[in-house]
């Protein structure tokens, strides 16, 4: 194996392939990457046996050859080499050898035939999004996902069609037990998945390395995986083997309480007001009453601090008690200048819309007062 590639372009390649590589795997196979030299492209490989990623790049190659390395060591050295320079790599033996500029270094490799294989997956079922698509979808909804182990099922997103018509609508729902997050998405074509749960590492990678790419990228879903292409990047993983919940159960149809109120100041006072309670579950109690929001906070050690917030609001007085946090995440996700709250009581879910994004939901569950 010898080639010469652009320091930029295998940069931002390794930077992709290395970001799920676990440099602490008890299996050192997998703590390297997988890189092959063939009719001037490169191929470069990485897996953690969840979730695996190959992409391609251009190079000028002399000879063709495969080998594995070190992912970390590898990703830094190309790094911090001079930009805009030509990095050369040569295999002899089992050193891969490194030129940039006037450094040299030396690599031990391992035998690509111990590398786990690459088997993309059969494209019958796959379906087209333009990127800004697919990263709004996860954007609107990878807040909500849980992070308690104990409730895998919960530990990404649920993914599904549902037949509106003669329209297929692709849905995006995730929860944690305290809140839930619900968008979707018409598509052109007809595609059937009957409910997958994406893994949560797998939306971060993609979170990571989308901004890198243009136009549209091809989703294939299987029983047990799934894959994202995007020009010459592919990112194939399993998904959650678990049964999510039936979480329109959950979403409230009788909340008859409506409330208006302008998103950035109702924010703001949230978050000047949770300041004074720094506890692990920071706590805001909300009394609508008389076209106006008043935010309490009370912390252990007795701070406390209030402030009003104009609203339209005309049903009955009510004072709800929530996690502060909870109510601001929304704060990325509702894109226009007022929001919408339908209540019921103090103890029943709160369902919160955006007037700007109908494809949108959030429920948030009160704490107990």
């Amino acid at each position: 194996m010898d080639f010469r590639v652009s320091r930029e372009a295998f940069l931002r390649v390794l930077t992709h392939v290395s970001s799920i590589v676990d440099s602490r795997s008890t299996i050192p196979i997998l703590s390297n990457i997988y890189i092959k030299c063939e009719n001037n492209q490169i191929e470069i490989r990485s897996t953690d046996m969840d979730i695996s990623i190959r992409e391609f790049v251009s190079a000028d190659s002399t000879k063709n050859g495969e080998a594995t390395v070190n992912s970390r060591i590898l990703t830094d050295i190309i790094r911090k080499t001079k930009k805009n320079s030509i990095v050369k790599c040569k295999l002899e033996g089992s050193r891969l050898i490194i030129n940039s500029d006037n450094s040299v270094f030396e690599l031990n490799a391992l035998s690509a035939d111990e590398f786990p294989k690459f088997v993309p997956l059969d494209p019958t079922n796959a379906f087209e999004l333009t990127i800004p698509q697919i990263k709004r979808l996860f954007n609107k909804t990878k807040f909500a996902i849980s992070a308690e182990e104990t409730r895998y099922y919960l530990n990404g997103i649920y993914f599904h069609t549902i037949a509106n018509g003669s329209k297929t609508t692709l849905r995006c729902v995730a929860t944690d037990g305290h809140r839930l997050a619900k968008t979707e998405l018409d598509l052109d074509n007809t595609v059937n998945i009957a409910g997958i749960i994406l893994p949560r590492k797998f939306i971060l990678q993609l979170d990571r390395i989308l901004g890198d790419f243009e136009g549209k990228v091809k989703i294939i879903c299987s029983d047990t995986q799934v894959s994202l292409e995007a020009d010459n990047f592919i990112i194939i993983s399993k998904l959650i083997d678990g049964t999510f919940p039936d979480y329109e159960k959950v979403i409230p149809v009788s909340n008859d309480k409506l409330l208006q109120v302008e998103a950035d100041p109702f924010f703001n006072a949230i978050d000047r007001v949770s300041t004074v309670n720094q506890d692990k579950a920071p706590t805001v109690k909300l009394q609508f009453e008389n076209n106006n929001i008043k935010v309490m906070a009370t912390s252990t050690d007795s701070n406390k601090g209030d402030e009003e917030v104009a609203a339209s609001y005309a049903a009955e007085a009510l004072e709800i008690l929530f996690n502060s946090k909870y109510i601001l995440d929304l704060q990325d996700v509702i894109e226009g200048e007022t929001m919408m709250l339908e209540l019921l009581n103090q103890s029943s879910p709160v369902i919160v819309k955006d007037p700007k994004d109908t494809t949108s939901l959030y429920i948030l569950m009160p704490m107990r007062i």
